[in-house]
């Protein structure tokens, strides 16, 4: 079983309790740091599946009306597009099966706008080695689209081992927060 498929075994086999109770801790983790309380137009991903919940992470910055960024995927391209979302009510379910933002209700916007990152994954290193899903679709956009944004990966300590071999391509946070801690990388 390859590493990325263990670990998400055992995400994928936390309750929705425990998975729930973990996402606030790391959220509460995440909003404590100067980075994110200091960036103006942050990206954030919408969470699905076993992932670190952002649903209501991305409502409270829309309810506080502060700029908040959500990815599409463009699955022709591989590559992700950036889009200004306005209502949680503009997120339709797109590639993936992940909520996306509605194309037509909000705006798409240059990732050179983008302060901060907020990336999701599958397994993460100490040293701030991250593996995705194998699309590489993180991995592109913060190398050639937002190399000046500040990455933060959100996970479960579960999905943090010593060290991760990487590839040329794999790109590393600045940052990982999880339930337990922050490591800072960079």
């Amino acid at each position: 079983m390859s590493l990325r498929r263990h670990i998400l075994t055992k995400r994928d086999n936390l309750s929705r309790s425990v998975l729930d109770s973990l996402s606030k801790r790391v959220i509460n983790n995440l909003v404590d740091l100067d980075e994110y309380r200091a960036s103006r137009l942050p990206l954030i991903y919408v969470s699905f599946r076993s992932e670190v919940n952002t649903h209501q992470l991305l409502k409270e910055r829309l309810r506080k009306g502060l700029k908040v960024a959500v990815p599409r995927s463009d699955v022709r391209e591989h590559k992700l597009e950036i889009h200004l979302l306005k209502s949680w009510g503009d997120l339709r379910p797109g590639a993936y099966g992940i909520a996306e933002p509605d194309p037509e209700a909000t705006p798409c916007i240059s990732p050179a706008q983008i302060d901060l990152v907020i990336v999701p994954g599958t397994v993460f290193d100490r040293h701030c080695g991250r593996y995705g899903y194998g699309g590489g679709y993180y991995d592109r956009f913060l190398s050639k689209e937002a190399p000046q944004a500040i990455r933060i990966g959100l996970a479960f300590s579960l999905q943090i081992l010593p060290e991760i071999p990487l590839k040329a391509h794999d790109q590393r946070m600045d940052i990982i927060v999880t339930e337990n801690e922050r490591l800072r990388c960079n």
